[in-house]
């Protein structure tokens, strides 16, 4: 039959409530374009299950982006020892004369 689960209007934020509305009332506005009358119950409720899936997905794509950007490590410098000339991008010659005075 459908396999499409209805989402829970529970799970959305405020704006997420509203992009669930204007969603919906998108898809109602394609279909009395396409079809020149109104929608049924029926259908409604399928627009309505539909808005909640585009949403729902868009929202799981934002928190897989922000976990990704989470789970990334920091870069890590190299030793200035092992920095090559064109990679030196400003140099302290008075810690470089500390350094090299024996």
């Amino acid at each position: 039959m459908n396999d499409k689960k209805m989402i829970s209007i529970d799970q959305f934020n405020a704006d997420e409530r509203l992009a669930v509305d204007e969603a919906f009332n998108a898809l109602m506005q394609k279909y009395r374009q396409r079809t020149g009358r109104e929608p049924d119950a029926k259908k409604e409720k399928e627009f309505t299950t539909e808005a909640r899936q585009q949403i729902m997905s868009v929202k799981q794509a934002k928190e897989k982006a922000l976990a990704e950007k989470a789970k990334k490590k920091p870069v890590r410098k190299k030793k200035p020892e092992s920095l090559a000339a064109s990679e030196v991008s400003d140099f302290n010659w008075s810690a470089s004369v500390t350094k090299g005075r024996r």
